[in-house]
């Protein structure tokens, strides 16, 4: 079952949400598991644990926002917004990652609807997201959100017009934020409680 761009989004066996600072590990351990094409499909070069590992502790900063596809506990497929730091440019970035046994499911576009909405509702007019040539699945993508695609050898670059904020997409944002907070909440909670069950500290 697939439900787009709604409050609380199903797409398959899991959803997707708001993913939060508390749960930067659940995004650590997702960008991990990429294989070594999905890596350099996601940031355009070979990268290693290491630099993963930093990118997750930065990416919930000041200035970004990810969405995510969790099934049974685990992040499967993220999606970044960043440039709110400097909202006055109306501009932000868009970045996707998805597992590659996961993917076709249509949770990229999910992600996609999710982002632009967050990203409208924030007064970002003019999204842009770039991508290797070879990345075939992430230009029908781009095209199905009617983006301006540009770019050569090196990489292309896409432009979408994300339009004005309406009553509709302020509160589409505001249940799935509410549904996103309370879901994290009960994941630390599982992860607190279990080890207290079988009288182990959490972590051991």
């Amino acid at each position: 079952m697939t439900r787009s761009r709604k409050a609380g989004t199903t797409t398959g066996h899991g959803e997707v949400r708001r993913l939060w600072p508390a749960e930067r590990d659940l995004f650590k351990a997702h960008l991990l598991r990429l294989d070594e094409v999905t890596r350099r499909e996601r940031f355009g070069t070979a990268v290693n644990d290491d630099f993963l590992e930093n990118y997750a502790v930065t990416t919930f900063g000041v200035g970004g926002l990810v969405y995510a596809y969790i099934e049974d506990g685990a992040v499967r497929g993220a999606a970044e917004l960043r440039g709110l730091e400097d909202i006055m440019a109306q501009t932000g970035e868009a970045a996707f990652s998805v597992e590659r046994d996961w993917r076709r499911r249509g949770i990229g576009g999910t992600l996609f609807g999710r982002l632009i909405t967050a990203a409208r509702n924030r007064g970002i007019r003019t999204l842009y997201m770039t991508c290797l040539p070879e990345n075939a699945a992430m230009r029908r993508l781009a095209r199905k959100f009617e983006a301006d695609l540009a770019g050569g050898y090196a990489d292309v670059e896409g432009v979408i017009a994300t339009g004005r904020p309406t009553p509709f997409t302020i509160l589409d944002e505001a249940l799935d934020t509410a549904r996103g907070f309370a879901a994290m909440a009960i994941s630390l909670q599982r992860r607190f409680w279990r080890p207290a069950l079988f009288g182990r500290s959490p972590g051991t």
